[in-house]
């Protein structure tokens, strides 16, 4: 339920109420909106008590899915368990003696979120289940991720393998990010940005290619890229009125040739990157 949902539930009953008919003075055949004003103490009320709940369903719902996020990496053995246990690498440390752990004793807490160098990670099977690839990369506190280097990847393999189920044939996915080309349709108005782009009244001269790497930066590792979600941003900032995408391709590893994105795509890295060659924004005024 949404909050006008909660508030209806709460105003129907209000003024079918006998009593608060009576005290009130109500007719049968309306509504409440129609017989209080918006700013109303009752209204007031009511719309306060139907926030509140709604953030409070919200929240038990957010609950629930972290409890059973919880749960499902606790289950040895499965892709979350591996994407877990991935974040829990401690560079330049070894586990403890037959063990899928570390001992951390006497280290700080500053001193083992040093050693996490794992940022980022997800663990995903491939379609016949016959491997599972387990995709990392680290980052800054900018929000930037970058591939580990060669000799953290050599010890990231290692510790897999010694945490590993026999029987399992995993892959680690240690890579540049997949780069993606865009060519867009941007109508602006002509009091908000000029013919490049940029804002009038001097605050960026790159807003719209701005929202498009953040927006690429704050997607979910292994997370899902669409089309529509990139409009949906583009279309968001001040000064745009439509963005047509005429063009979305993606590329990973050696790969030379760009490969069109259909409505949307999971980058093989987990994560994207556009450079200023990759991105065309044709700017066209809305008069």
């Amino acid at each position: 339920m949404d909050i006008n949902e909660y508030k209806k539930l709460m105003t129907d009953l209000f003024v079918s109420n006998e009593t608060v008919k009576d005290k009130y003075d109500l007719v049968d055949d309306k509504t409440f909106d129609e017989q209080f004003s918006v700013v109303s103490l009752e209204n007031i009320l009511f719309s306060n008590v139907a926030t509140s709940m709604y953030i409070m369903q919200e929240l038990f719902e957010q609950f629930k899915k972290d409890i059973m996020l919880s749960i499902n990496e606790q289950i040895p053995g499965t892709a979350n368990w591996y994407a877990c246990k991935a974040m829990l690498f401690q560079y330049g440390k070894d586990l403890a003696p037959e063990k899928d752990y570390y001992d951390n004793t006497g280290l700080t807490g500053e001193q083992v979120a040093a050693m996490r160098i794992v940022k980022y990670a997800a663990a995903v099977e491939s379609k016949d289940k016959s491997i599972l690839y387990i995709k990392i990369a680290t980052g800054d506190a900018s929000g930037n991720r970058y591939p580990l280097l060669s000799t953290q990847l050599t010890a990231f393999k290692r510790y897999i393998n010694d945490i590993q189920y026999a029987g399992v044939r995993i892959q680690v996915v240690n890579e540049n990010p997949d780069d993606m080309r865009l060519n867009i349709d941007i109508y602006y108005d002509p009091l908000v940005l000029n013919e490049l782009g940029e804002r009038l009244d001097g605050l960026s001269n790159t807003p719209i290619q701005d929202s498009i790497r953040e927006h690429l930066r704050n997607l979910p590792f292994n997370g899902t890229y669409s089309n529509q979600g990139l409009v949906d941003v583009l279309q968001s900032i001040d000064g745009i009125h439509i963005a047509e995408i005429k063009y979305s391709g993606f590329r990973h590893g050696a790969y030379s040739q760009f490969t069109e994105i259909n409505a949307r795509e999971v980058a093989y890295a987990g994560y994207y990157r556009i450079t200023d060659d990759n991105l065309t924004l044709n700017f066209i005024p809305d008069e």
